[in-house]
């Protein structure tokens, strides 16, 4: 068992493509893609859902659901999802057919290990993986304690459906230790977690758009770039960055002619709420929202930004700020959350007190004017961190060894 290739199903509710909800798709593709390269035998169950309109295409309408796809080297087994709307703007998938595909199918793989929580992909595979007496792991990224929305909904969710994936687990995976913290709040003994932190894959930054290209795109040349980029949602502090630029502003270290606020990503119903602070601080076009940003786009916005900004609160590790430092830009992140203690022990940006519109203003302004020696230094530390912790060749196989120490305490 301790040498031979695993045979691995990855649960997850969005796979590749599904990139507009958040680092989650991304994170499970990419140890899902890396687990396939290292040799093992990797599936992935997920849905068709891409966003709220759109659904996974194929080369061939599926005979039959799922849909199976080679992805990378991945299994890829996409169910179709009844209601892409309920599923993005409620994170409510109701994948047909998963529940029977899940007790025909678990038994033929070694481990599963899933990704997020209270959504019925995770409780169907679950039970059929308790029931056929396969281990499973689950790596919550921060979703198991109910946070932020939908609270009433949660709770309703939990006795029917989230619990018993929770008491089910034989090992949690967290991203950091703030996860620890969320883990052993509910309960889980210390003994079942493992700090496996999220990883990057730095070909993904490699080449580079040519600098300019996103400033030209929206017409900011010249401009000092402030940059939020993530899901909108209330967590995400974005309001406190308005009102740190607002201050920057207001006290002449910056100019609305010279200088915007871009806030890229996808709107999960805070926008509006936004655009009523951003009114009311007289921002004007100074502070723009861009949408989500992909691919090409999103390494052009990321290089170009002068310093991103990650203002976030119970958020147990952020990809983003390690996005930017590989494109090259200087990073502010809160120190409430997974991300300001990694982005700590890297000492490759600036922390800051959530919710604090000074102190991140101060930080903002010290950022932009720091000298490109110290600049040039602090994205050097965090590359250097990034090279020697978070690649997926190491990320993936620190799960595998995760599993092996699971199925050996089964035999």
């Amino acid at each position: 068992m301790s040498d031979r290739p695993l045979r691995i199903l990855h649960v997850v509710p969005y796979f590749y493509p599904a990139w507009a909800y958040g680092g989650i798709p991304r994170i499970a593709y990419e140890i899902a893609r890396e687990q396939a390269r290292q040799g093992h035998r990797v599936s992935a169950a997920t849905t068709d859902a891409l966003d709220a309109e759109s659904r996974r295409s194929f080369a061939e309408a599926p005979a039959a659901w799922p849909a199976e796809e080679n992805v990378d080297g991945v299994s890829a087994y996409y169910f179709r999802n009844l209601s892409n709307s309920l599923a993005y703007h409620m994170q409510f998938f109701t994948p047909l057919g998963a529940r029977g595909w899940a007790r025909r199918h678990v038994p033929e793989f070694d481990i599963l290990h899933m990704h997020g929580h209270r959504h019925l992909l995770n409780s169907a595979f679950a039970r059929a993986a308790r029931k056929r007496h396969v281990p499973y792991i689950l790596a919550a990224n921060g979703t198991a304690p109910a946070i932020e929305r939908r609270f009433l909904l949660k709770r309703l969710f939990d006795p029917f459906f989230g619990n018993h994936v929770l008491r089910g687990a034989a090992h949690f995976a967290a991203v950091s230790e703030s996860e620890i913290g969320q883990y052993t709040a509910l309960g889980i003994p210390r003994e079942k977690i493992s700090v496996v932190y999220n990883g990057i894959n730095p070909a993904n930054f490699t080449p580079l758009p040519e600098p300019g290209t996103f400033r030209r795109r929206h017409g900011l040349e010249g401009r000092k770039l402030l940059l939020y980029l993530g899901k909108i949602t209330p967590r995400k502090g974005i309001e406190i960055l308005i009102r740190s630029y607002a201050k920057l502003l207001r006290e002449g270290h910056l100019k609305k002619d010279d200088s915007a606020l871009i806030i890229a990503g996808n709107d999960m119903g805070y926008r509006r709420a936004l655009e009523r602070e951003i009114a009311r601080l007289r921002l004007g076009d100074a502070a723009r929202f861009v949408g989500l940003v992909v691919g090409g786009e999103k390494l052009a916005c990321l290089a170009d930004a002068d310093v991103c900004v990650y203002p976030s609160t119970q958020e147990i590790f952020g990809l983003v700020p390690f996005e930017a430092l590989m494109c090259g830009t200087a990073v502010v992140v809160t120190d409430d959350c997974g991300c300001g203690e990694v982005m700590e022990r890297a000492r490759a940006g600036r922390i800051v007190k959530y919710g604090d519109v000074d102190d991140l203003a101060a930080a903002l302004r010290d950022t932009l004017n720091m000298p490109e020696k110290e600049r040039h230094g602090m994205i050097a530390a965090g590359k250097k961190f990034i090279a020697e912790h978070l690649t997926y060749e190491n990320i993936a196989g620190q799960h595998i060894d995760v599993y092996r120490r699971v199925l050996a305490e089964r035999h």
